[in-house]
């Protein structure tokens, strides 16, 4: 019988090659960068000294090759540049970034028509005032043939390192709403003023040392001081005032790929508010909830997913949520249903027709659903869905400029309706700018 000669000492030695070789290129593609400094290209609005804080590591360092990506992805999740592009200089050992800036002194156009009191907003807002990241912004807004509102706000959505945020809103808010019964026919109208001040802060809710670890997991809390004249439907007299003071916790692992949202943010408010001028004054409990997930199925799609809901003990005005096609349920007139506790959602499919440097056209179809009443089992009698499309002109390198145009048709169990809603911005997304 032939033996074959034995091969498990050339095997040995030929897998013992392979092993080193592959452990060679793991470590070559896995290199240390001695670093002796910073240089930054392109930063024409960009404050230098707020992007070193904002990378958040000092110089000289040895950073990985890992380190170089995360530094592309918190800069580019930023959502102030078209494109970055970070590198060591092998000459100077210098850590190289190359910013092309968007411009984020936004105009604010938006509006809601198809039965109701119809909206108008105009204003303007920068995300990157001063070139640190910060968002200034002024509104004034119409609805109907009520007297016109403002709002006035100051954010730092990613201050610091980028873990922490903070912000101001001011608003003067002059409308006219109005009600309907189950059928959807008009049943009469309130008109009230309000003026309140509204202010947040978050910080890492996790102790952490890396800069450039992403900030998912955040708390803080945010206050409401708020008075209305003419408050509610059910008011006990002409004026109400509300206190609200609310824990928060906030999970984000939220970024931005190909100018495309991709990840999750999740927000959970609860707390207390007090009420006065109301017919049943006093402390009361207060929570919401909210989230945000957008996922690329393909490199064009994006689908994007929003949910709300919210739960107030008390009737005053300001816990009173109105549903409909300004912010919840396209296609119905604001105000179609209206309660102390409302859930809504929105489903976007969205798919890129066009893209080019100057220019994006995305078609959408989407589908909204909601619920409102005086507590779960009131608004869960009458469901409020809707079902449409539109477009999306987006306009690269202007920060979220996207002009947006779509058409709804709502049903609930006793009504059909239909209607547009346009404006200058998506319907919803996780880092708005008010």
């Amino acid at each position: 019988m032939t033996r074959w000669p034995s091969m498990r000492g050339p095997c040995a030695v030929w897998l013992i090659v392979v092993f080193c070789m592959l452990t060679a290129k793991s470590v070559a593609s896995a290199a240390t960068h001695q670093v002796r400094g910073l240089e930054v290209h392109g930063a024409r609005r960009t404050n230098l000294e707020w992007l070193r804080n904002y990378i958040g590591i000092e110089f000289p360092a040895d950073l990985p090759d890992s380190d170089l990506t995360r530094i592309h992805r918190k800069l580019m999740t930023a959502d102030i540049f078209i494109d970055v592009k970070v590198h060591v200089d092998d000459k100077s050992s210098n850590l190289v970034i190359e910013l092309d800036e968007k411009w984020t002194t936004i105009p604010v156009i938006r509006g809601a028509y198809g039965g109701g009191t119809p909206l108008l907003v105009l204003g303007a807002y920068d995300t990157h005032a001063f070139g640190r990241l910060v968002t200034v912004g002024a509104e004034a807004k119409k609805y109907g043939d009520s007297e016109p509102g403002y709002t006035l706000w100051v954010k730092l959505p990613r201050a610091g390192r980028g873990k922490s945020s903070a912000g101001v809103e001011i608003w003067k808010d002059t409308r006219r709403r109005d009600y309907y019964d189950s059928h959807g026919k008009k049943t009469g109208s309130l008109g009230f003023d309000s003026r309140y001040i509204r202010l947040y802060h978050l910080v890492p809710l996790l102790p952490d040392d890396d800069p450039l670890d992403p900030r998912i997991f955040q708390a803080g809390v945010e206050a409401l001081f708020r008075q209305d004249r003419k408050p509610s439907v059910d008011a006990g007299s002409d004026e109400a005032s509300t206190q609200r003071v609310l824990g928060s916790v906030v999970f984000d692992n939220m970024g931005v790929e190909d100018q495309l949202l991709q990840g999750q943010r999740v927000l959970l408010k609860t707390g207390y508010s007090r009420s006065s001028g109301v017919e049943d004054p006093g402390l009361s409990r207060y929570s919401e909830a909210e989230f945000f997930s957008f996922h690329r199925p393909f490199d064009s799609w994006n689908l994007a997913i929003h949910g709300y809901a919210q739960n107030a003990g008390s009737a005053v005005v300001s816990n009173v949520f109105h549903l409909g096609g300004f912010d919840s349920v396209r296609g119905f007139p604001d105000g179609i249903r209206y309660g102390t506790f409302a859930a809504y959602g929105n489903f976007e499919l969205r798919q890129e027709a066009l893209a080019t440097r100057w220019m994006k056209i995305a078609g959408v179809v989407f589908s909204d659903a909601g619920i409102a009443g005086s507590d779960f089992d009131d608004a869960r009698q009458d469901l409020f869905r809707s079902a449409g499309g539109g477009v999306r002109v987006s306009i690269p390198k202007v920060h979220r400029l996207v002009f947006r145009l779509d058409y709804a048709w709502g049903r609930s169990s006793q009504i059909s309706t239909s209607g547009i809603s346009l404006g200058l911005n998506q319907f919803f997304q996780p880092y708005k700018p008010l």
